[in-house]
């Protein structure tokens, strides 16, 4: 089973969590930043840019929430992505509203469906109180992130 993980990060949040759920896969998936500027601008943004998805059984992809959506260029990396079709995707998402949750993780499965690809799982940490992430939120992003291995496992499994 081979695992990837894909984010865009603007304040470091989301990549403190990507971190977190890069510890809870015990390290065993590659890690792919999607490179932003400190304005949120992508660098060098092409977008013909995309990652050959095809070795990879499971996806994580995440980013920041704006305006209760998947963060704009997100959303254009998975509308553009490779080897999407048939995946199984993980969206972990960061956001100051708590009630931009269901609004965000709806977004999230519609883009991901659009592209022939099912969501397995999907979480949502808040980011409203302070800059900084608590060791509580990045540690329920590592537990979240073994659980789904745990879940999946068996279900890659049954499929052979």
């Amino acid at each position: 089973m081979k695992a990837i993980i894909i984010y865009c990060s603007k304040t470091g949040n989301t990549q403190k969590v990507a971190d977190s759920i890069q510890q809870g896969l015990k390290g065993s998936a590659d890690m792919v930043k999607l490179d932003l500027t400190p304005d949120g601008i992508v660098k060098d943004f092409s977008p013909s840019f995309t990652l050959d998805l095809a070795p990879y059984d499971l996806i994580f992809m995440g980013g920041w929430t704006m305006v209760m959506k998947v963060h704009p260029y997100m959303a254009a990396y998975i509308q553009r992505c490779g080897n999407l079709e048939g995946k199984a995707v993980v969206g972990f998402l960061t956001g100051g509203a708590i009630f931009s949750r269901g609004h965000v993780r709806d977004d999230f499965t519609e883009l991901i469906e659009s592209r022939g690809a099912q969501v397995f799982d999907f979480t949502f940490i808040t980011t409203l109180l302070g800059a900084t992430l608590t060791k509580r939120k990045l540690r329920s992003a590592e537990e979240f992130a073994a659980n789904v291995m745990d879940r999946f496992e068996p279900h890659t499994q049954a499929e052979s």
